[in-house]
C-alpha cells in the first residue's frame, strides 16, 4: 500500500506485530537450526601469510638498523661479532609482546590475520571471520619462540661457524664440504 499525502495510510492494529511475530517465528527457527551445525570455512591465502611474514622480516630490519646506529660509536667489527645475538634477541622482543601477550606480530596485525588454535577452533564449530577463537596455547607460544627465534639463532651461528672454519674449502674432510653446500642452496 503507498501512501501519499493526500491520502493518509490506515494505522496497523494493535497486535500486529503478534501475528507478524507468530508468522515468523518457524521460518526463524527453521533458518537457525540449519545453520546451528554448518560450520564456515575459512581459508586464509597463502599469499598474505607470506606478505605477512616479509613485513615482519622489513620490521626487524628497521628495528636492528636503528639499534646498529646506537652502537656505531663502538669498536668497528665487534658488533658483527655479536649480530646472531643481536638479531636474536630482535626477535625474541617481538615475540614478547606480539604473540606471548596474544598479538599478532606488526606484519600479521598489518594484513588483518592472527595466530589461533586450530584444534580449538575445530571443537567449537562456528567461525564467521577467522579472527574469532582462542589464541595459542602457552605450549604453541613457548615453541614458536623456540623454533623461529632459537632456529634462526642456532643457523644463523651455524653459518658463521662454519664460514670461520672454512667449511667450503676443505678438500681433506668431504662430509664438511657437504654441509657447506647444502647450507648455501
Amino acid at each position: 500500500m503507498i501512501c501519499v499525502r493526500s491520502n493518509p495510510c490506515p494505522a496497523p492494529q494493535e497486535d500486529a506485530w503478534i501475528t507478524s511475530y507468530q508468522r515468523l517465528v518457524p521460518h526463524w527457527h527453521s533458518v537457525s537450526l540449519s545453520h546451528q551445525h554448518s560450520t564456515i570455512s575459512i581459508s586464509i591465502s597463502r599469499v598474505n601469510q607470506f606478505d605477512a611474514a616479509r613485513l615482519d622480516i622489513e620490521m626487524s630490519a628497521m628495528l636492528k638498523e636503528q639499534l646498529v646506529k646506537v652502537f656505531s660509536l663502538m669498536k668497528p667489527g665487534m658488533l658483527f661479532q655479536y649480530q646472531p645475538e643481536l638479531n636474536a634477541f630482535l626477535e625474541f622482543l617481538i615475540w614478547r609482546f606480539s604473540i606471548w601477550v596474544d598479538k599478532p606480530t606488526p606484519g600479521i596485525a598489518f594484513m588483518n590475520l592472527r595466530y589461533r588454535d586450530e584444534r580449538a577452533v575445530a571443537l567449537r564449530g562456528k567461525v564467521r571471520t577467522g579472527l574469532e577463537g582462542p589464541g595459542l596455547t602457552f605450549a604453541q607460544k613457548i615453541w614458536y619462540c623456540v623454533s623461529a627465534v632459537g632456529g634462526q639463532y642456532i643457523w644463523a651461528r651455524l653459518q658463521s661457524f662454519s664460514a670461520f672454519c672454512r667449511w667450503g674449502d676443505s678438500e681433506e674432510r668431504p662430509l664438511a664440504r657437504r654441509a657447506w653446500g647444502l647450507m648455501q642452496r
